[in-house]
């Protein structure tokens, strides 16, 4: 985005237009909830506060601290597990206590009613498992990395929206100010025009293209106003405010042109930074590590399981109990389950590869298109910027064969119609530059910043 300080470059061309920076005053506006904000606002401080308040960082934030929670939950089966019990009761004379667990069977002594309180202290530790909670583990790390990546993506996406938004009003400034400046002319020329019919110089169809003239260029100014409007709602949406609060924006101020890098560099930055890159790779992993869970389902499983405790009653055996083991499970028959999940996992794994090339071929040709975009998009300020020069030196020629006899209302309205459009097609041009740079730096996953110069 040092090509978006360029703008200060080709805005100072439109000085025909009269399009010029904005106010920087202490404009403040106030807000309901009492916090107070600048009316006018720089792209920096706009991507600074869409980077804080936007609701889809929030939320890719919040993503975050969740896959965190899922990493640290898929990590503490390698821990032991402690447990504290506790059981009490009563039995008639033909019956034992309840199960007490690990430690065994309370014995009983003496015939009649068996009241009996335990308590008991247990630690289970999984030595073994060949695989299931390292599997688990990988894939729950890998998708907290995959979440970290989505917040990287998150954050460009907004900053490529406030650019964008912020452009398409500075845009719209500039249409404004071209179609007030083509008001003011259209009604000088139309009040010439009947001053002239009146005294028979001019004809009617004169008269009528001077009047159609002015309607459309009013025309154009509600378009451009309504363009205002809704660019500025749409910057105060990605900024995270509220779309109707009033907002305003300084122009650009840009660098001399620089030399652009070519199609292969940008692709290497690509693939280099952006972050659906490394997305792909993650998603890969944690689906080969769901895979590896799945298949150490059918190995055994190793575990260290100790216990003591207490009993006290009445007709029980009371005192201290203690024990420990090392033990092991073995599935035998699951009636297909886990087979099932292995063919799931194994699945899992060949999609996960097949969208990680969907996902490099996207973003190798976003970059292409962007690229050319850019190219395009310069070539046509190039060509836009000469005819304002052109249809201006037209305008004055005919105003000297007006003064002259030489020329009619028309000829003069049709060259400040020629004027006007070249204007506006500068501008637009202009504008659709500064918004192509942008989304080459969004598709090669570049921070908005000023990096290169224009055409």
């Amino acid at each position: 985005m040092r090509r978006l300080l360029l703008a200060s470059f080709f805005v100072s061309a439109l000085a025909v237009a009269q399009v010029g920076p904005a106010s920087t005053e202490s404009q403040v506006a106030s807000r309901a909830d009492g916090a107070s904000q600048p009316l006018v606002w720089s792209l920096a401080d706009a991507v600074g506060y869409a980077r804080e308040h936007s609701p889809r960082l929030h939320s890719a934030r919040a993503a975050i601290e969740r896959a965190r929670g899922e990493e640290q939950a898929a990590f503490a089966p390698f821990l032991p597990e402690l447990d504290l019990l506790f059981q009490s009761g009563a039995t008639s004379s033909n019956l034992g206590p309840g199960i007490t667990g690990p430690t065994g069977h309370i014995l009983t002594s003496t015939p009649g009613t068996r009241a009996y309180a335990q308590s008991e202290l247990r630690l289970e530790w999984i030595l073994l498992d060949f695989g299931r909670r390292s599997g688990r583990h990988d894939q729950a790390a890998a998708r907290q990395r995959m979440a970290e990546l989505r917040l990287i993506r998150a954050d460009q996406t907004v900053q490529f929206d406030v650019t964008t938004a912020y452009l398409n009003i500075l845009l719209a400034h500039a249409s404004l100010r071209v179609q007030e400046d083509a008001i003011r002319q259209a009604e000088a020329t139309l009040k010439d025009t009947r001053a002239r019919f009146t005294g028979g110089v001019a004809d009617p169809n004169d008269v009528l293209r001077a009047e159609v003239q002015l309607s459309e260029s009013r025309e154009a100014a509600v378009n451009a106003e309504e363009a205002e409007a809704l660019a500025v709602a749409q910057l105060n949406n990605v900024m995270g405010r509220d779309a109707s609060l009033p907002l305003d924006v300084v122009d650009l101020q840009l660098p001399p042109p620089e030399t652009r890098p070519s199609l292969a560099q940008d692709l290497e930055v690509a693939a280099a930074q952006r972050a659906e890159a490394g997305f792909a790779r993650e998603a890969v992993a944690a689906a080969r590590a769901g895979a590896t869970s799945a298949r150490a389902e059918l190995l055994p499983r190793i575990s260290l399981r100790a216990s003591g405790g207490r009993v006290d009653g009445a007709h029980v055996q009371t005192g201290w109990q203690a024990g420990t083991g090392l033990h092991l499970e073995l599935p035998l028959y699951t009636g297909g389950r886990v087979s099932g999940e292995i063919h799931a996992a194994e699945a899992e794994v060949t999609a996960a590869t097949a969208d990680a090339q969907v996902i490099l071929d996207a973003i190798s040709l976003e970059v292409d298109q962007a690229y050319r975009s850019e190219l395009a998009a310069g070539q046509r300020v190039q060509l836009s910027r000469p005819t304002v020069t052109q249809a201006q030196e037209n305008l004055r020629l005919v105003r000297v064969r007006y003064r002259n006899g030489d020329a009619t209302p028309t000829d003069i309205a049709d060259a400040q119609a020629a004027l006007t459009r070249s204007q506006q097609r500068y501008a637009s041009a202009t504008y659709a530059y500064l918004a192509a740079v942008a989304r080459l730096d969004f598709a090669t996953g570049r921070e908005q910043q000023p990096r290169r110069g224009g055409p």
